[in-house]
Formats: structure tokens, sequence, C-alpha cells
């Protein structure tokens, strides 16, 4: 599955950052991998797995992963 392009304020600087990533479904995970940027000059990757199980999965997934993007965007030393 596919994220969109979304924009994210770093919870501590404000900065701006746009994420987009792909997440895949799997028996007792998600797991996705994105790619954040600020402006032109900053751009990383992250990844990740949500070990999950329950039968929502399909329905909460895509919510899960964007929480985890946003946390780990805000775990970026981001200092203004």
């Amino acid at each position: 599955m596919h994220l969109d392009e979304t924009t994210h304020e770093h919870a501590r600087s404000a900065q701006v950052y746009t994420y987009q990533g792909d997440y895949t479904i799997e028996q007792d995970r998600i797991a996705w991998t994105a790619e954040a940027r600020r402006g032109v000059t900053f751009a990383v990757g992250l990844s990740g797995a949500i070990p999950i199980t329950s039968p929502a999965l399909p329905a909460i997934a895509e919510q899960a992963v964007r929480d985890a993007v946003v946390a780990e965007i805000d775990g970026i030393d981001d200092t203004p």
C-alpha cells in the first residue's frame, strides 16, 4: 500500500517535513518505508515495523504507519 505525500510540522523546531512511503501488511506486523524531506536540501529514508495482530489490521494500518512515520520525523535532531 502507498502513503500519499503528506506534511508534518516537527514537534520541537516547527520545521515542515513532507513525507510519503509504502507499507505491507503481514500476518503479525506492518512493515513500512518512507522518505521525509525538508525543503530541497534535506532528505532522509525511514523504515520500521509495527508488531500488531488484530482482525481490524487492514482498517487501522495506514494510520498506524502515519503515526510511526511522524514519530520518526519528530525524533530527527532538527534545531532551528
